[in-house]
């Protein structure tokens, strides 16, 4: 008798939402939807993929065109993790991590580094900086946990990138570095 009377009230209240969907807000639908058992952000995320998607192929850039969909999915094809293609180009796992997700400028990566990716993912420097040129990413395995929708930063000049990474070695940093003065 009581999961009657619980079926009961939940049928009510799922009803008397969807009477209600079209006057409530959007925090109150994601609020509907997590009550459900809905991952509202995940979904959301998927949302916005596919719009940069839809967006990326408008604008006569998609993935097919330029051969590659991610750095980092090229990498794994090739058997390659994150740490490996850093090893493989030089760069660290952070900087292999930005550029994947495009938020390094790509007008600012030298010449040597593009050529030193397409040789590690067996690509043309042309379909790297064809990657490298979309719009940035956003994590697609992050959990966002916050009342507005999650924004891409903005992207950094590469030499920036690399002066504040705390994670890459002094020899390497001096290497990307030097090729700041080699490119002017």
């Amino acid at each position: 008798m009581f999961e009657e009377d619980n079926a009961e009230k939940m049928f009510d209240a799922i009803t008397g939402w969807v009477e209600s969907a079209d006057t409530m807000d959007l925090e109150e639908l994601r609020q509907i939807r997590r009550a459900m058992g809905d991952d509202v952000e995940e979904s959301e995320r998927g949302f916005l993929s596919m719009l940069g998607k839809l967006k990326a192929e408008a604008e006569g850039k998609s993935p097919a065109q330029h051969g590659i969909g991610s750095l980092l999915g090229k990498a794994r094809q090739l058997g390659l993790d994150a740490p490996a293609l850093a090893d493989k180009t030089g760069l660290s796992v952070v900087l292999v991590t930005k550029l994947d997700r495009r938020l390094i400028n790509c007008l600012t990566v030298p010449k040597k580094v593009l050529e030193v990716l397409a040789n590690a993912l067996r690509a043309t420097s042309d379909a790297i900086s064809a990657y490298l040129e979309q719009p940035p990413a956003l994590a697609t395995e992050g959990r966002f946990r916050a009342k507005e929708n999650p924004r891409t930063q903005k992207p950094q000049d590469f030499f920036e990138a690399v002066q504040t990474d705390k994670s890459i070695s002094e020899e390497r940093r001096a290497n990307l570095l030097a090729l700041e003065e080699s490119e002017q």
